[in-house]
């Protein structure tokens, strides 16, 4: 059974084969905070900012259904979160919610507000930003407001440089376990340690550092799984389907298939692309003898 593909110049499609995609009901449920371990953030009389350490090194997990302990490897076309929600850009990654920011405070909604707590230091118009200054390039972070009605449906914003976003983040105060994630394809060694090094200082709304108040740096530290890292972009065709990628720059293309070139009908495939690993995907069941691809650009 042959699956080729042509590509329009800027649009390559990749393709890959992978086991059956969960069914719809079947998705694993959405990443969980707990169990959490919540890191306070502190202004003293001073105006020196100070943020609790923990020598815990956190444990990733790996997204539920994408490591098959049989052979020991990663599927990393496997689809184990729902691609139409906002927790989708954790499927093929490792990642971890555990790690929080946090006031101890009791005049938040939530128990917890930094700005109910000094705000008469704060007078309204300083903020507290945390910066990422370094540490792991693989490391990606998502923003989770959970203060919002139903903490899975928020959106995962990416922040500290992950995706192109700006690496100073205006934390909101409240207690946030942000999304740590690390693509599978990056894991390639057993126990991998992953770090991230951020800068806590006060500024303005638009992130100037007030020098009337004093900074304070903390490094935290995220470990890849123990078991053998053996990614398997390619699986045996065997009850498989057909997974195609393309970079997802531009958002107004069409996937188009035919059984031949000599042919001209290219005809639009309908099934519905999804956010994987940075990429947009389509899954395929493998139907025909042999089928081309292509990509067209919709006016």
């Amino acid at each position: 059974m042959n699956f080729k593909f042509t590509e329009s110049p800027a649009y390559p499609v990749a393709i890959a084969f992978a086991t059956a995609a969960l069914s719809a009901r079947a998705y694993s449920p959405p990443p969980s905070w707990d169990p959490m371990v919540m890191l306070n953030v502190t202004l003293n009389a001073n105006n020196q900012l100070a943020v609790a350490t923990t020598p815990f090194v956190i444990r990733l997990t790996v997204a539920p259904g994408s490591y098959n302990a049989t052979n020991q490897t990663y599927n990393l076309a496997f689809v184990s979160f729902d691609p139409a929600q906002p927790y989708a850009v954790l499927n093929g990654t490792a990642y971890s919610r555990v790690l929080g920011w946090y006031d101890q405070g009791t005049t938040g909604s939530n128990g917890d507000d930094f700005y109910d707590t000094y705000a008469a230091q704060l007078h309204g118009t300083n903020y507290l930003w945390i910066e990422r200054l370094g540490g792991s390039p693989e490391l990606k972070t998502y923003f989770i407001n959970e203060d919002v009605t139903g903490d899975p449906g928020a959106p995962y914003t990416p922040i500290f440089g992950t995706d192109g976003s700006s690496p100073k983040w205006r934390w909101d105060g409240k207690m946030d376990h942000n999304a740590n994630a690390v693509d599978l394809r990056c894991l390639n060694a057993s126990n991998q340690l992953f770090t991230a090094t951020y800068h806590l200082y006060i500024g303005d709304v638009d992130g100037r550092t007030n020098t009337s108040f004093g900074e304070t740096t903390t490094t935290w530290r995220w470990q890849g799984p123990i078991v053998p890292v053996v990614p398997s972009p390619h699986l045996a065709l065997t009850n498989a389907q057909v997974l195609l990628t393309w970079p997802p720059t531009v958002t107004n293309l069409t996937l188009l298939a035919t059984e031949s070139l000599a042919q001209t009908n290219w005809v639009a495939v309908t099934n519905e692309a999804f956010p994987l690993n940075g990429q947009s995907a389509v899954l395929l069941a493998p139907t025909n003898p042999q089928q081309f691809f292509r990509l067209r650009l919709t006016p």
